[in-house]
């Protein structure tokens, strides 16, 4: 039986199952899963394009996500940000 290609696998590299466990961990961590996706869809955009992201690249993407928290805005499903609703 051939399978279907895992859209979450390909936007983000994980498996659709197991984004399924990284969603349950960032709720009950209280982190904002919106902002998680993005952050795992920033990496995985790097390895795909480089191959495999340096550690100086995949710090500039959290430090990146980290100065949108501290300024009080909320990464969209794409990773664009969005000023939170007061």
């Amino acid at each position: 039986m051939r399978k279907a290609l895992d859209n979450t696998f390909i936007q983000y590299g994980i498996r659709k199952d197991d984004m399924a466990l990284v969603e349950m961990l960032a709720r009950k961590h209280g982190l904002d899963f919106d902002w998680v996706q993005a952050l795992l869809k920033s990496l995985h955009a790097e390895k795909v394009k480089n191959e495999e992201p340096d550690d100086k690249t995949v710090e500039k993407i959290i430090e990146s996500a980290l100065e949108r928290i501290r300024k009080g805005e909320e990464l969209s499903f794409y990773g664009a940000a969005v000023k939170k609703k007061p």
